[in-house]
C-alpha cells in the first residue's frame, strides 16, 4: 500500500487526536488512581486509568508509523535522513509494543521503563531530525517545527527517565517522587509527549490534508 501525503496527514491527526485523549486520561490517573498506587508501593498493578493511558500511548505511536514512512519516501535522501528515518520507525514500533506490555504489566513496571526510555528516545532524536534542520519548512509549518522540536525533548527526557530510574528505583515509588530530578524529568517529558506532539501531529496533519507543502 502506498502512503500518499493525504492518507499521511490523516494518520498524523488520527495520532494527535488519541494522544490528547491520553492525556485527558492521565489526568484522571493522576486525580483517582496515582496516590493510592504510590502509596502502596505496588507500581505493576493493573489500573483502570493508567492502563488505559498506556494503551492510547500505543495506538499513537501506531499511527505515526505511516507518517514515518511517508517522511522519510519524500525527504531529502541523505545518509542522515535515511538514518533518521530508520530510528524512527524502529522507535515507533518498539515503543507500541512496549507500551501494550505496560499496559497488560506483562513485564515489570521497572524494567519495562528502561525498555520504553529506549524506544523514547529513538523517537525523540527522530523527531528532532524531522524538526529542527532549516528544510524542514518544505513539510511542516513554522508552528509544527516548534511543537515537533518540544515533542523531541519530551521524548528524550522520558528516556533520560527511564536510564535513571531503573528498576532499583521504580521499586520504591516514594523514594522516586521524593527526587526532584526525576520527578521534573519525569513531569517535563509527559508534558512533551501528551501536549506538544499531539499539537505538531495536528498541525501536521491539516497542512498535508489541505495540500501544503511549502513554508507557511
Amino acid at each position: 500500500m502506498t502512503i500518499d501525503q493525504r492518507m499521511a496527514g490523516r494518520f498524523a491527526l488520527a495520532s494527535g487526536i488519541v494522544t490528547i485523549l491520553a492525556a485527558v486520561v492521565l489526568l484522571v490517573f493522576f486525580l483517582v488512581e496515582a496516590p493510592a498506587l504510590i502509596e502502596s508501593g505496588n507500581v505493576d498493578r493493573v489500573t483502570v486509568f493508567g492502563s488505559t493511558n498506556d494503551a492510547l500511548i500505543a495506538v499513537s505511536l501506531a499511527l505515526l508509523i505511516p507518517v514515518a514512512i511517508f517522511v522519510g519516501r519524500v525527504g531529502e535522501a541523505t545518509r542522515l535522513h535515511q538514518a533518521a528515518r530508520l530510528v524512527g520507525l524502529a522507535g515507533l514500533g518498539l515503543g507500541t509494543v512496549f507500551m501494550v506490555t505496560t499496559a497488560l504489566r506483562v513485564i515489570d513496571y521497572g524494567t519495562n521503563a528502561i525498555l520504553i526510555g529506549v524506544a523514547f528516545s529513538m523517537v525523540g532524536a527522530w523527531l528532532l531530525a524531522l524538526n529542527v534542520p532549516a528544510g524542514a519548512d518544505v513539510l511542516f509549518s513554522r508552528g509544527a517545527r516548534w511543537a515537533g522540536a518540544l515533542a523531541g525533548l519530551g521524548f528524550l527526557l522520558i528516556g533520560g527517565f527511564g536510564a535513571i530510574a531503573g528498576p532499583s528505583v521504580l521499586a520504591n515509588p516514594t523514594g522516586m517522587m521524593s527526587s526532584p530530578v526525576l520527578v521534573a524529568t519525569l513531569g517535563l517529558g509527559t508534558a512533551g509527549l501528551h501536549l506538544a506532539t499531539p499539537v505538531w501531529a495536528i498541525l501536521t496533519g491539516r497542512r498535508w490534508l489541505a495540500g501544503g507543502s511549502t513554508s507557511t
